[in-house]
């Protein structure tokens, strides 16, 4: 298909003249409108080209983006009243480059200027002389764009006065470079490149009039060096503002921070700073084992703010539970840490086009079913704890489909008209440098041996080709791509072109670097294998196929790994990423936990409450009790924790494999429901379930006591030799919100009953067949972690609650599934599960009846109490293994 740049150019200016006053209140435009100027238009275009432009228009002017939310504190505006004595010069120029050379939806950039307003503002005013210091932390979204927001936002701090922009780009040296090169772009409007012969301008200088540039003491290939500052000369030399790019390495922010003293000549530095931590929650935060010290990053930081009289820093992150963690025992400690965001916290929202966890990895993921698929075929050839001397001489068999499939993929972009596009794969399977070129070598033998296939059978009658490697590409796109517009033929036909092109590297602390910058016109094709390096921050241009294999139980850190994250216009149907089961549990468990997060500051911006607030409820969190303990547990084996279950469903999903203790647990259930038939002998009519109201919540805490869960189990499981932390935050509110309970046992409304189950009731049991059990431990559903059925959380509500709750639902600060439910009752609500597995489950050493309970609680206005644990040795390993894998990939020796 032939080049449409000037059709496409046209009809972005035609449409945006048009639509100006839809563009300014962000409003999408109607996708039949762009249909109807596209085929009104000028050219004579083919149906097939008219579609493409269409796409293409439909993805700028359709985009859509909301602004997020926030919560403060010492909030004084400022900038309403400077803005008209303002020259907005770099951000006019930028918002140019965004909109005339279409690199943003109109719709983003609209919300990309509000937003970034907003941001502005919650920062010191430069122009107050102060002295003052901001704190605040921003939210994103993995690979969602969070680097164009703060870029967006630097713009506007040096129009607005800010003069020392210092910007922490990761901890390496590809991560440092990629940003360095995403601000030349954006802001410094030149390649940054010490002692060039000649200035290579950047596309955004063409959109200003006047040719202002900052300056700049660090460039594309050099971090910040006293040598390099001698090319800055001095702070006071310059009427521009200086940004200064460095990565998150103690050489580099110790010669920084040095150079600042001497500028100083031991005063204060009266400029204001702006100090923008990018992935704030890596490296930035202090893990010292001793609480009177500070780890070496962290004190970097502190010592540059320290220099200035005025100084805002803002940390972007997508995995924010660190940045609340400054001290894991003392929320006093949080509270007055000089990194922790005590002014502001702001939760952004991606674009409508943004490809994220919630489409992935939730339940109702619409890409989930397509992009996700399981491996279980590594463990002997490539298993998930290995050392850096591994022998390995093939790869798994679901790697080698991996890679078949980023070829077909590339096939389909290539028919697609997307052949000179960024395309890259990513394999991610170990931290060792090492392993990384073994795998290197095995992956190259292998695209060659693809390749020569293609090469002689790509024009062959289908009936005359008898290699293998053909077949396995058919059988491939059969499987997979049978539902695109194209067939194995058409694929087969470019195939040579789509594969020719790839190159395989390896990117790590050793070197390797992927330059999409210098393969702009015919794209970077490439199969990158890394570790760390492909974590955290860098983007991988176009990635369309990911394999993943990381023993990583720090779910946090696996998020980060997700590059797979991002847009992925016109091919996100043909995107897949290859990891195991365990991994999936992982990213499903923290995109709940984060969307928890957000919900929260939705929530805490309506009512009006602080930075302090939300620390300390993330805090109590479970998802965040076991960050905390992960983190304490390095070191400890006792830990201060306090928790909080409000508004939750807590599910008893896994048991002790064990026919006696289930035996034992069945005794404790039947004790309290013969207390039951004796005070209530009629429980309330239900098809589906025998309920009792008004329960006295000691015999509920009697029965948590005698009940045995797993060790591992993190809320039910004891935790120490007394208690598990469900069962201290019961006792803490039997005198208040959980003084009375509901029971309910919920069971089949047909099938064959069982009498003596419990006393007195005869009921046809649940069936659970699917579950496992490994190492002593019964998994009732697998890697779902429930017990309950779907509507489980729905027992003993009346249908005016029931309504509640769907209407929760439907907020943009409401609570989801079972904790919208939970939220409208006004007593907790016991679940006795009693079910059979009939024999499904492997290695089970259960009889039937199996027995497990679960908790739905209400709202609390009990707080939160802190309590002293002296944890057993199951969680402490529990905990530590949490973090066993975070120091991810070989030492970093980068010093420059």
């Amino acid at each position: 298909m032939r080049a449409l740049d000037s059709e496409l150019a046209y009809f972005r200016i035609r449409i945006g003249q048009i639509f100006a006053a839809e563009l300014k209140s962000a409003i999408p435009l109607p996708g039949g409108a762009i249909r109807q100027e596209v085929q009104q238009g000028p050219f004579q275009l083919s149906p097939d080209e008219s579609e493409e432009i269409i796409r293409e228009l439909e993805s700028n002017f359709t985009t859509t983006q909301k602004r997020g939310a926030a919560v403060t504190s010492d909030y004084k505006p400022w900038l309403a009243s400077r803005r008209n004595s303002i020259d907005f010069y770099y951000w006019n120029r930028l918002r140019r480059y965004y909109l005339e050379g279409s690199v943003l939806p109109p719709q983003v950039v609209a919300t990309l200027d509000a937003v970034t307003d907003e941001v502005l503002d919650y920062l010191g005013d430069p122009a107050d002389k102060g002295p003052w210091s901001r704190r605040g932390m921003v939210m994103g979204h993995v690979q969602s764009g969070k680097t164009t927001n703060y870029s967006a936002l630097i713009c506007k701090a040096a129009d607005a006065g800010y003069k020392i922009i210092i910007l922490l780009a990761g901890i390496t040296n590809s991560l440092r470079s990629q940003t360095q090169e995403r601000l030349d772009e954006t802001f410094i409007g030149k390649k940054s490149v010490f002692h060039a012969t000649a200035q290579v301008a950047m596309p955004i200088s063409t959109y200003a009039t006047a040719k202002r540039f900052p300056a700049y003491g660090t460039s594309r290939d050099q971090d910040f060096t006293k040598g390099a500052a001698g090319v800055v000369f001095s702070l006071e030399a310059h009427s521009e503002p200086m940004i200064f790019i460095t990565k998150k390495n103690k050489g580099p922010l110790g010669s920084l921070q040095n150079w600042l003293k001497e500028q100083a000549h031991g005063q204060s530095i009266s400029a204001p700073l702006l100090l923008i931590d990018d992935e704030a929650d890596n490296a930035s935060i202090n893990t010292s084992k001793n609480p009177g010290e500070t780890t070496a990053i962290n004190g970097g930081i502190r010592k540059i703010l320290d220099l200035f009289d005025r100084s805002s820093y803002v940390g972007y992150t997508a995995t924010p539970f660190a940045n609340i963690f400054i001290d894991p025992d003392n929320d006093l400690q949080m509270l007055s840490d000089d990194l922790f965001p005590r002014n502001f916290i702001k939760e952004l929202d991606p674009p409508s086009t943004y490809v994220g966890a919630a489409r992935v990895f939730a339940e109702a993921g619409d890409l989930r079913p397509e992009m996700v698929e399981i491996v279980d075929d590594y463990q002997s050839l490539l298993p998930l704890a290995h050392k850096r001397d591994l022998n390995i001489k093939v790869l798994p068999p679901s790697l080698y489909v991996a890679i078949r499939i980023f070829l077909l993929a590339r096939a389909i972009r290539v028919l697609r008209g997307q052949g000179k596009k960024h395309c890259s794969m990513m394999i991610n399977v170990s931290r060792f440098n090492d392993v990384q070129e073994k795998i290197l070598g095995l992956v190259y033998e292998y695209l060659q041996k693809v390749r020569n296939s293609i090469v002689v059978s790509s024009g062959l009658p289908r009936n005359q080709i008898t290699d293998s490697n053909i077949e396995d590409l058919r059988e491939d796109f059969e499987r997979e791509f049978a539902a695109s517009e194209f067939g194995f033929r058409d694929a087969l036909r470019v195939l040579n072109e789509a594969a020719s092109t790839v190159t395989v590297a390896t990117i790590n602390m050793k070197g390797g670097k992927l330059d999409y910058q210098q393969n702009t016109e015919a794209g970077l094709h490439v199969i990158a294998i890394g570790g760390l390096a492909l974590s955290r921050g860098l983007t991988l241009e176009g990635l369309t196929v990911s394999y993943i294999l990381r023993n990583t139980a720090a779910s946090d850190t696996l998020m980060q790994m997700a590059r797979w994250f991002g847009y992925r216009p016109d091919f996100e149907d043909i995107c897949r990423v290859y990891l195991p089961q365990s991994s999936l549990d992982h990213y499903i468990y923290i995109h709940d936990a984060i969307e928890e997060l957000r919900t929260e500051v939705r929530r805490m911006q309506s009512i009006g409450l602080t930075p302090k607030d939300f620390g300390l409820k993330v805090r109590q969190s479970p998802a965040a009790i076991r960050i905390t303990a992960a983190n304490k547990m390095r070191t400890a084996s006792s830990i201060t924790l306090a928790q909080d279950y409000s508004c939750r469903h807590i599910e008893g999903h896994s048991l002790i494999n064990d026919d006696a203790t289930n035996k034992a647990n069945l005794e404790s259930v039947r004790a309290l429901v013969g207390w039951l038939n004796a005070s209530r002998p009629n429980p309330a009519p239900d098809s589906k379930a025998l309920i009792w109201t008004d329960v006295t919540g000691a015999k509920i805490l009697e029965l948590v006591k005698a009940f045995r869960f797993p060790e591992a189990h993190g809320d039910l499981g004891r935790i120490s030799a007394e208690a598990s932390l469900l069962q201290d935050y019961i006792s803490d509110r039997l005198a208040a919100d959980l003084e009375k309970w509901d029971v309910a046992i919920p069971h089949p409304a047909r099938g064959d009953a069982k009498p003596g189950v419990i006393p007195n009731h005869a009921f046809a049991l649940r069936h659970r067949g699917s579950g496992d059990a490994p190492l002593g431990t019964y998994r009732v559903t697998g890697s779902k972690n429930r017990v309950a059925d779907p509507d489980d959380a729905q027992l003993g509500l009346s249908d005016l609650q029931l309504s509640a709750a769907i209407a929760e639902k439907t907020k943009s600060d409401g609570y989801r599934g079972d904790r919208a439910y939970c939220a409208q009752r006004i007593r907790p609500l016991l679940i006795i599960h009693l079910f059979e597995t009939r024999g499904d489950v492997s290695d089970l050493k259960i009889s039937d009846p199996v027995v497990s309970l679960s908790f739905c609680l209400p709202s609390t206005q009990v707080p939160a109490k802190a309590r002293l644990y002296q944890v057993n040795k199951v969680y402490q390993k529990q905990m530590q293994d949490l973090f066993a894998d975070q120091d991810d990939d070989e030492p970093i020796l980068e010093t420059g």
